[in-house]
């Protein structure tokens, strides 16, 4: 059986022309990800000042109830769930779902540092006052625009 030659069209790349491929193919992958990963950043943030405003409706829906805010966030929990007004919600940077209650997405003020995506809560002056404040994927108080992200009745 003869071969006949492979002409120019019927031959397959080269390995210089498979390495410029690969090459321009990771330097776009350079250029999108910082920018993807931006952008997932941004996203979870949203979803933790998000849990912080339904925290917040959950509040003064006790508030009309009984008048003053919760001790702790234990007592928002049993009344808001005997009253069905409890939420399941994710904790985006751990992906836990839970109630108020539970402690997988609000928790009661812990300080500077807590929890990454937890949504925390300090009432103050004989529970009549209160501030939401929440935990980055790094621990710390999430700051928006340089000042800590903050969420009050007052």
């Amino acid at each position: 059986m003869l071969r006949t030659p492979l002409t120019r069209n019927e031959r397959g790349l080269t390995i210089l022309e498979i390495l410029t491929v690969a090459i321009i193919i990771s330097v776009l992958a350079m250029i999108v990800m910082p920018n993807f990963i931006r952008q997932q950043d941004n996203a979870k943030q949203a979803s933790m000042e998000s849990n912080a405003r339904t925290l917040r409706i959950m509040l003064e829906t006790y508030k009309v109830d009984h008048s003053v805010y919760p001790e702790d966030l234990r007592t928002l929990g049993r009344v808001a769930t005997e009253k069905k007004y409890n939420k399941i919600l994710p904790n985006p940077f751990s992906a836990a779902r839970g109630e108020v209650e539970s402690g997988k997405w609000a928790l009661d003020y812990l300080g500077e540092q807590g929890p990454p995506g937890m949504v925390a809560y300090q009432p103050l002056q004989s529970n009549t006052k209160y501030y939401l404040f929440c935990y980055n994927r790094d621990g710390k108080l999430h700051k928006r625009s340089g000042k800590v992200y903050t969420l009050t009745n007052g």
